[in-house]
């Protein structure tokens, strides 16, 4: 099935509307210029605009709205659901013990790997690139420590 990108982007850009809306309440950090709707208000802020031009590319395209593209089998949906739900799991039971870098390069790559039926190389590179920039942007942008595991005892 593919959706077009007019309605992926007007559902994307609803779905920033409820996130600012959603966030408008929380308090403020004292003797801080931004508190803890901050970052949700950012979120939706980007969810808005990119869904706005999502809409647009779609618009543009006037195809129809939603097109069957192929038979998915159960099988293959219910092994996605599982991955999903394994990943999930295993994450919090392993980033205590293993910390985030190991477990998430670890997941991202076998879970891409598999979804892109063995393009490996693309799967590292993409783990590394993500893994690199979730790591940095809450150590360094937001100040919120991921746990090191393993790699405590290495990198101190």
């Amino acid at each position: 099935m593919r959706v077009n990108d007019l309605l992926l982007g007007v559902v994307m850009a609803l779905l920033g509307v409820v996130v600012i809306w959603a966030s408008r309440d929380f308090s403020a950090l004292p003797r801080q210029h931004y508190g803890a709707g901050t970052f949700p208000t950012l979120i939706g802020s980007l969810l808005i605009a990119l869904g706005a031009l999502m809409a647009l590319r779609g618009w543009q395209y006037q195809g129809a709205l939603i097109t069957w593209q192929g038979e998915l089998s159960a099988r293959r949906v219910t092994a996605c659901i599982a991955v999903v739900i394994a990943a999930v799991g295993g994450y919090v039971l392993l980033t205590p013990v293993l910390g985030f870098p190991v477990v998430s390069l670890a997941m991202l790559t076998l879970m891409i790997g598999w979804l892109t039926a063995g393009r490996w190389v693309l799967a590292a590179s993409v783990a590394v690139v993500a893994t690199a920039l979730v790591w940095l942007t809450f150590s360094e942008l937001l100040h919120v420590p991921l746990s090191l595991g393993i790699l405590e005892k290495v990198i101190y």
